[in-house]
């Protein structure tokens, strides 16, 4: 039988069609190491990803980064970008497919002195009131979705014992007058624990640690620097200008004007200079305001009923920009305690982290009450011989470090 002209044309277009879709669908994998070019020493927590897709994820604690993203987004710019040095860009095409050695090298930025004599004029505090003013202009003003990945972890006396992670979302409602909780969705998530955690911890975890996570200022002030609380603190601007996608950043120094603020903090805010935005909020808690928090009704619910001395409480906050606003990047924070039980001592450490691996548009509806993480301890054991990363399927994940593989190996055994 002989197939007309337009017929062949058919079939060879239906056939590129197909094999066109072939390609675009299904996820490529790029991991590796971000590394400083001068001193070649690792950069933990740089963000890696398309920020023109609103996709991403993070380097570990020892530089390295697993991201997976669509094959359609393939000519697309991978950015590697984190406060202090110069953004690295290039094509993801520019790799090869599923590569996963790759090194990538950024460049440290060189941050511009500011004068002593300019400091000392400089109303700080007026910086800082004028960059709260605008978290509504900065930061998305209608609802949206985070897909991002959790992990919770306990250490004792240095050693991971458990472990919790998951795959979430959290769903924001920043509109003015609309009183919408923040919402948190685990789509998958797991558990490692260990047999070695001593009966001392028993008690110690973070039940909504997702929660405090997930959260973010575009739904509100920090209560820290709310009202007449901002003038709680002394701020003062740093001797040195620093970068973030080569866009200059104030970064300004704050500390308790007395002892007796309850609940105090200790650290900076990073300002962008273009727009005001708040990219970065990072503290410790003082020896006193450590000491409020363990005399809070809710503090035994954290702590347990053994006798303990916590050390250090400890928070870290960056925002990355995408379509003109700030979204929440990630979220750590550290609390160290210092138990005692029959002359013994044992430090627990209690780490919480949560990296946004995609920004979605919501109604402000997409996670209803029925779905809402209540408690992290759900998550299902796993026992496996290895790290499983297959577990996550499509989804981001941050790498765990060899010290946290340690705690799987032992419980394979």
């Amino acid at each position: 039988m002989r197939l007309s002209f337009y017929t062949l044309l058919f079939f060879a277009v239906f056939q590129w069609l197909t094999s066109t879709s072939a390609q675009a669908q299904g996820y490529l994998l790029l991991s590796g190491k971000v590394i400083d070019q001068s001193t070649q020493k690792p950069i933990s927590h740089a963000y890696v990803g398309m920020m023109s897709k609103s996709t991403g994820t993070l380097t570990n604690e020892d530089g390295h980064f697993f991201y997976r993203f669509p094959r359609i987004a393939i000519d697309s710019v991978v950015v590697v970008a984190v406060i202090g040095y110069k953004p690295f860009r290039q094509k993801a095409s520019a790799y090869t497919l599923n590569q996963k050695d790759v090194v990538i090298e950024l460049e440290p930025a060189t941050p511009r002195l500011v004068d002593s004599s300019f400091i000392k004029t400089f109303e700080a505090r007026n910086l800082v009131s004028d960059a709260l003013g605008k978290i509504k202009k900065n930061n998305p003003e209608t609802p949206y979705l985070l897909n991002g990945f959790y992990r919770e972890s306990l250490q004792q006396n240095g050693e991971y014992v458990d472990i919790r992670e998951a795959v979430l979302q959290s769903e924001k409602d920043p509109r003015p007058k609309i009183l919408v909780p923040e919402k948190v969705k685990a789509l998958r998530g797991r558990q490692f624990l260990s047999d070695n955690r001593s009966k001392t911890l028993e008690g110690y975890s973070f039940p909504n640690g997702a929660t405090i996570v997930t959260h973010s200022i575009d739904v509100g002030i920090p209560e820290y620097l709310d009202g007449k609380n901002l003038y709680d603190y002394v701020y003062e601007l740093d001797d040195t200008i620093a970068y973030y996608l080569d866009k200059q950043v104030y970064r300004v120094l704050f500390r308790p004007v007395s002892a007796g603020i309850k609940a105090a903090r200790t650290g900076s805010i990073s300002i962008n200079a273009a727009d005001s935005a708040i990219i970065q909020i990072e503290y410790d808690f003082t020896a006193e305001g450590v000491k409020d928090i363990l005399k809070t009704s809710t503090s035994d619910k954290v702590f347990g009923k053994t006798k303990r001395e916590a050390k250090r409480v400890y928070t870290c906050i960056n925002y990355k920009p995408f379509a003109g606003k700030w979204y929440l990047q990630d979220y750590r924070m550290l609390l160290d305690t210092q138990f005692e039980q029959n002359k013994v001592q044992t430090l627990g450490s209690i780490k919480l982290q949560f990296v946004t691996t995609e920004i979605q548009k919501s109604n402000g509806m997409r996670i209803p009450e029925t779905d809402v993480l209540i408690d992290t301890e759900n998550f299902s054991p796993q026992v496996i011989p290895k790290y499983d990363e297959v577990f996550w399927g499509n989804f981001n994940f941050i790498i765990p470090s060899d010290a946290m593989r340690q705690i799987v190996n032992t419980l394979a055994k």
